[in-house]
């Protein structure tokens, strides 16, 4: 046990420092993958733009971040996730067909949640911990029926789990890695060895497209007003404007199944890829200011907000599904909502890369 837990340190440190160093010598995909400063990725997806549509990273990877590359990207076969820096889920059966829960259900649950939440929320409130974050975990919480001291693990082990995306690309701190470990085998008992993948990344991901989007909101109060004003119609303009703007997953890496050319480049079978999702959604040569958080945007024919399915587990029905609802429920029982202070984004999450807190006065 204490060798394995030295040499998991050691590996730890390793690819840090692999990524420390490729990003001192100017590789931009190493720089984003060792993290940032400030409000954000979006320097990062700047600079790897500047880089090409897809070029290849010192790493190994092809990296591709153009959005036309990108939808083709997505669209090849993929033999398996990339080689992780943190192998969570190595001992969990291969994935099947992940068909998501009944959408209308979902709605109907996280209205349940936001009406028991609502009550004790007031003065000031931390809109990430205190609803992104909850959420999703108490929905999923109810679609598996787990009450009492169940419901209190699965909530603890989601929580010490939700850097699993992030720590597949850029390896955490040991402390947190260990951590990562004994949550996954909680999952495990509590949801079975099929449910841990797709709980981990539904609840992670409906927590980055629910805080993306209340983080626009707040940021804008005119978008606010016009959510208390129309509703759930506009809450589904809303999530899918996140989806593109903030998405709730930002890097997507696989290994190819098959050899493929893409934008000039020979791709083939077994090489590593990455597509950088929140760069793509962004890509000024398609979209029309696209840092700018317009509920509104008209899309050219044939495009979308490019969502990729982590380890075939498409995280947008639960999570937009759960966004909608909230959002709606939050604009009619607190209409008044402003900022209470800065928005915070969390550091070193290369996947996720959402906000961390979002303070705000109701």
């Amino acid at each position: 046990m204490v060798v394995a837990e030295k040499e998991l340190g050691r590996r730890l440190q390793l690819v840090q420092g692999i990524h420390w160093l490729r990003g001192v010598q100017g590789d931009r995909y190493a720089a984003l993958l060792r993290g940032y400063d400030g409000a954000g990725p979006q320097e990062h997806y700047a600079a790897l733009r500047e880089a090409g549509p897809l070029w290849r990273s010192s790493l190994g990877s092809w990296v591709g971040v153009g959005y036309g590359v990108a939808a083709e990207l997505l669209a090849l076969p993929a033999a398996d996730a990339a080689p992780p820096a943190v192998a969570w889920d190595a001992d969990l059966p291969a994935p099947g067909p992940a068909r998501g829960p009944d959408a209308d259900r979902v709605r109907e649950l996280a209205q349940q949640v936001c009406a028991r939440l609502w009550a004790g929320l007031g003065g000031e409130a931390d809109l990430v911990a205190e609803v992104a974050a909850r959420v999703p975990a108490e929905v999923l919480a109810d679609l598996y029926g787990l009450t009492g001291g169940d419901r209190e693990r699965l909530a603890g082990a989601l929580s010490a789990a939700s850097g699993a995306l992030d720590a597949a690309l850029a390896p955490p701190a040991y402390p947190e890695a260990v951590r990562l470990s004994a949550a996954v085998a909680e999952l495990r008992g509590l949801l079975g060895e099929g449910g841990v993948r797709k709980a981990v990344v539904r609840v992670r991901a409906a927590r980055e497209l629910l805080a993306g989007a209340l983080g626009a909101l707040v940021a804008a109060p005119r978008e606010w007003a016009l959510l208390v004003e129309q509703g759930r119609g506009r809450a589904a303009r809303v999530v899918a404007e996140t989806l593109r703007h903030d998405a709730p997953v930002k890097v997507h890496a696989f290994t190819a199944a098959a050899t493929a050319e893409v934008a000039g480049q020979r791709i083939a079978a077994g090489d590593e890829v990455a597509v950088v999702v929140g760069a793509a959604n962004r890509d000024p040569r398609v979209f029309e200011d696209p840092d700018v958080f317009a509920a509104d945007r008209a899309l050219p024919d044939g495009v979308r907000a490019l969502v990729p399915a982590p380890y075939g587990i498409a995280p947008e029905p639960f999570g937009a599904a759960v966004a909608e609802t909230v959002l709606v429920a939050l604009a009619a029982a607190r209409p008044g909502l402003r900022a209470a202070g800065p928005a915070v984004r969390s550091r070193r999450t290369p996947v996720t890369g959402g906000l961390l807190r979002l303070p705000v006065r109701l």
